[in-house]
């Protein structure tokens, strides 16, 4: 923990200004109190089935709150940050990865649940919206690692097992445990929560004649381990891949984007995702390392599912 408290002081120590973060702040909660009210995601981009379409707005979606960030930090002081041609390209390439993720992994997994029967259509569906990412952010990534970045020793964007320190990462996760329980009392909470109620489990169970234990622990190995390459982009490809272009604004552009994606999410969860989405991307920035953040997040999506399976 000395390590990690090592790289906060130093992150904030040349980086922080007051007005700066403020700003941003202000420019992330009016993205959010935008979203949740008028059900931007929910009601207008979610429900579109042309893909390219779909693609356009995510891109554009997700695209404006990493590159408004950007913006504001060019516009406050334009020497902290320079925008190169490298940068244009890596970073419109990864947005487009993005965008792709969103807007086809719904109709990959159409491609194959017509084969289902009614029993077991939304829990197939559920399997492979999370399966396709496997391949639209981790096979994409490693196309765009080969052409940019062969040779920045940091293995697949911070996917390496050095440099990592489990047990700082491990005591992170028990301070959430705590605050995960206490949300998980709140309305908005139990009424998402747990994601396995929208898979029809118990349907599929029934139609294999199998204990519903095996379906929910299924699920949530292809739920929790999905959460990589959540971490493999934006830790790594938006911190770990862009810091050697635009420094330390990386962070403060993946927070807000990463915030974006959570839109549709309780409220609470998707303000919450600001803060720890940039105290993961500092971790991410000095270690050059994602695992410790894939532990973290997908042992808080785990206790978020635990716990909210009391109310099934």
């Amino acid at each position: 923990m000395r390590k990690f408290i090592g790289y906060f002081k130093d992150f904030h120590k040349e980086y922080f200004n007051v007005k700066l973060y403020l700003i941003i702040l202000f420019f992330i909660g009016a993205l959010i109190t935008i979203n949740y009210s008028f059900n931007i995601e929910s009601g207008f981009i979610k429900p579109i089935k042309n893909i390219p379409l779909s693609f356009s707005l995510y891109f554009l979606y997700q695209g404006f709150a990493f590159y408004g960030v950007l913006f504001i930090i060019y516009l406050f002081d334009r020497s902290k940050i320079t925008f190169s041609k490298q940068f244009w390209i890596k970073s419109l390439l990864g947005f487009s990865i993005l965008a792709i993720d969103r807007s086809a992994t719904y109709n990959f997994a159409c491609l194959f649940i017509e084969y289902c029967s009614s029993e077991t259509l939304r829990f197939y569906f559920k399997i492979l919206i999370n399966f396709a990412s496997w391949i639209s952010i981790f096979g994409l990534l490693l196309i765009v690692k080969f052409f940019f970045d062969k040779n920045d020793g940091n293995g697949i964007y911070g996917l390496r097992f050095k440099h990592v320190s489990f047990k700082a990462y491990f005591i992170l996760l028990l301070i959430m445990v705590p605050l995960v329980y206490i949300a998980s009392f709140i309305p908005e909470f139990i009424d998402y929560y747990p994601v396995y109620k929208r898979t029809g489990g118990n349907s599929f169970a029934n139609y294999y004649n199998i204990p519903e234990f095996v379906s929910k622990v299924t699920f949530e190995l292809f739920y929790i381990t999905d959460f990589l390459n959540t971490e493999l982009f934006f830790r790594g490809f938006l911190i770990i891949g862009l810091s050697k272009l635009i420094g330390k604004n990386a962070v403060l552009a993946m927070a807000a984007t990463y915030c974006v994606l959570h839109f549709g999410k309780p409220i609470g969860e998707t303000i919450s995702s600001v803060f720890g989405g940039y105290i993961l991307g500092i971790l991410a920035l000095y270690s050059r390392n994602i695992w410790g953040g894939v532990f973290v997040h997908g042992g808080i999506a785990l206790l978020m599912e635990i716990f909210a399976f009391r109310y099934l």
